[in-house]
């Protein structure tokens, strides 16, 4: 199975450049599909040996992206024959292909309540990272990072980090359990033995003060309580942090580069909506897990305390989303008029709301969104990446972000009101560029008819409301050979007075060794808005034991 995963990739490679034939070297012809297209779980892994931690220096990653071009171009390769995700250690199918009920979005990752009620023994200090927070042990004996608001922005990380959360996992991206919780402080005890690094880069072993110290900056309820998140460890060993280019060479698993990763390109949709620009690969996670008796890594994305209007330690900085760290062009010019310069980001007024921060959405533009400095994989996106997460973002509906955004508990309603604003507007603006971007046609469906077979469809960007009705389409079709990857054409396009064709009856191609026949239908869009969408989209018919179904989806790439 596990060299089928490396075929299917090489497969998948030429179909979603969309040749016609995919020829081998010597000129002869390449499978197209097997029976057992489409594959929603990725092949069974080969199990993983222990491996050694491999943590990334968060300057060298910042440098390293910065000035450099790391990673390959190209198109996805780890989407099956319809242009999805399967399920794998990073990333599961949830709201994109499953209903979720409200009650599993907002139970999100969690298996637990939070920590066990009693002692908490204090363990130790992560040294990365900004957000104020220390580990604590409960009588179960899981262990929670403990992360606390400034006292400055009550609220503020917590929330976001508890909201954002929520929203990823719904996705389908493996997350860390989060819970909000109210500390008493008189819980808490020192672990015998506890240590920490201090900021000189030594161990010290961990004294009341200490923890004193950590807890002085948060603010305190009437109760003396105190505001936390507690972030529970994520299952099995961690083995360090993944890059956003590149594979890692001691995971026989890891075989496509990550910058060619559906996932990991498609994640720049989601996070110029929440504003996630600290997407990066030191807000990451890989763990070795044990998964039916076979040894994977599981890839976690992690660290939510900086998006939507956080900074994790204080307001997100306004330029946050709206230009890179290092700006050359930008740093010049306004040192050389001497500040004449203004960007327009810098006039963007926010709401004086402590528990929403620096948040909008009238000058956010998707398109022009970007992280704190160069992601290899988000640089790499291109329209079928962006159609994928942009029809994901659409299913998550005004009712379910009411629900999400209080799980943040914000004491404000007016601040909750406001943040709930802001997310349904970015969402609108996020699905309705990035849906259009190709040749919006999905939800293929075939069913009988008494002249045989028909395939229907819907036009995305029209259902969202991201285009005016008055499309009218076209559809072509061949015959597939599927064991030699041939293709004959036996009907050119022709126009069609609705989303909905009879399949061709000469347009099924001869039996393969699955007894297996194939149809392609080319579907073009005419739309006097969107030209682009006159180039097609293929989608390929299987033929067995009587009946159809819809097998492969190639959608344009391009981005106009």
């Amino acid at each position: 199975m596990y060299s089928r995963n490396v075929v299917l990739g090489t497969i998948l490679c030429a179909v979603s450049i969309g040749l016609a034939e995919a020829q081998s070297v010597d000129g002869t012809s390449a499978r197209r599909f097997y029976p057992d297209d489409p594959l929603w779980v990725d092949p069974e892994p080969v199990d993983v040996p222990p491996m050694k931690e491999w943590f990334l220096s968060k300057s060298y990653d910042v440098l390293q992206n910065t000035f450099g071009t790391e990673g390959a171009d190209g198109p996805a390769l780890n989407v099956n024959t319809l242009g999805e995700v399967p399920d794998s250690g990073w990333f599961t199918n949830r709201l994109g292909i499953h209903d979720m009920s409200i009650e599993e979005i907002l139970r999100g990752p969690d298996t637990l309540e939070g920590p066990a009620p009693g002692v908490l023994l204090v363990t130790g200090r992560p040294w990365a990272g900004l957000t104020p927070k220390f580990t604590v042990r409960d009588s179960r004996g899981d262990t929670y990072v403990l992360k606390l608001d400034p006292v400055v922005i009550p609220e503020l990380p917590s929330s976001v980090e508890i909201i954002g959360t929520k929203i990823f996992h719904a996705i389908g991206y493996w997350v860390p359990e989060d819970y909000l919780l109210e500390l008493d402080p008189r819980q808490l005890r020192i672990a015998e033995g506890a240590r920490f690094k201090t900021e000189s880069g030594r161990m010290k072993r961990i004294e009341p003060a200490d923890v004193e110290h950590w807890l002085k900056p948060a603010r305190r309820s009437e109760r003396r309580t105190i505001r936390v998140v507690a972030s529970r460890y994520v299952p099995g060993e961690p083995v360090g942090e993944y890059r956003y280019h590149g594979t890692r060479p001691d995971d026989p698993n890891d075989i496509f580069p990550h910058e060619r990763r559906r996932e990991l390109r498609g994640l720049r949709v989601f996070c110029a909506w929440l504003n996630h620009d600290d997407a990066r690969s030191p807000n990451s996670i890989d763990s070795r897990v044990e998964v039916q008796g076979r040894h994977q890594v599981r890839h976690y994305f992690q660290d939510f305390g900086s998006l939507m209007g956080s900074g994790s330690t204080s307001p997100q900085q306004p330029r946050a989303g709206y230009e890179y760290v290092w700006a050359p062009g930008q740093i010049l010019g306004r040192l050389f008029t001497f500040g004449l310069v203004i960007p327009d980001w810098s006039n963007v007024k926010y709401p004086s709301y402590p528990g929403v921060g620096n948040y909008e959405a009238d000058f956010f533009e998707p398109e022009k969104w970007k992280t704190e400095y160069p992601n290899p994989a988000f640089l790499r996106i291109d329209a079928a990446d962006a159609f994928w997460a942009a029809r994901i973002a659409a299913r998550f509906t005004d009712e379910v972000l009411g629900a999400v955004v209080k799980t943040g508990k914000l004491s404000d309603p007016k601040a909750e009101a406001y943040l709930l604003h802001v997310l349904r507007k970015r969402r609108d603006k996020v699905v309705r560029y990035w849906i259009t971007r190709t040749n919006p046609l999905d939800e293929f469906r075939v069913t009988a008819s008494d002249a045989g077979w028909e395939l229907s469809f819907d036009n995305a960007a029209i259902r969202v409301g991201a285009a005016r009705t008055g499309a009218t389409y076209s559809v072509g079709w061949s015959a597939l050979h599927n064991l030699e990857g041939r293709e004959v054409i036996v009907r050119a396009p022709v126009s069609i007075p609705s989303p909905r064709a009879a399949v061709s009856q000469e347009a099924w191609g001869p039996l393969d060794d699955a007894g297996c026949r194939y149809s392609i239908a080319d579907i073009q869009t005419l739309h006097p808005a969107f030209l682009h969408w006159r180039a097609p989209v293929r989608v390929s018919l299987r033929m067995r034991d009587g009946k159809v179904d819809v097998v492969g989806i190639e959608r344009p790439r391009a981005v106009d």
